[in-house]
């Protein structure tokens, strides 16, 4: 696989890793054992909300966050389908819900599922 198939893999990871500093350890430890690791976008969402969902995350980490779950929306294609099918469409799940929905556009908010 060439490396501009993992750019927007690597992109979304450094900015998570940026935000929630501790997110790094979950992610490798999360792929430790991975015969065939994921590339995908999908699977940094997949790995990212179960860690923020139990990081007591601050609210400029929300702000952050929010920002980058924006602006995933905003770029359509896999972006868009990665954090609303494996993110937003989970948050409900989640204790973060009242706390990042106030946060998101209207876009993204379109995409929460209650």
């Amino acid at each position: 696989m060439d490396s501009t198939s993992q750019a927007p893999r690597e992109d979304l990871l450094a900015s998570f890793f940026r935000i929630f500093p501790g997110f790094q350890d979950h992610w490798h430890l999360d792929r430790e054992d991975e015969e065939w690791p994921s590339t995908s976008l999908h699977s940094v969402y997949l790995s990212f909300l179960p860690y923020v969902s139990a990081a007591n995350p601050s609210q400029k980490q929300l702000k952050h966050l929010a920002v980058l779950v924006d602006r995933a929306v905003s770029m359509g294609g896999d972006s868009e389908n990665a954090v609303s099918t494996c993110f937003l469409e989970h948050l409900g799940q989640t204790g973060l819900l009242r706390a990042l929905r106030p946060l998101l556009n209207p876009e993204a908010r379109s995409r929460l599922m209650a």
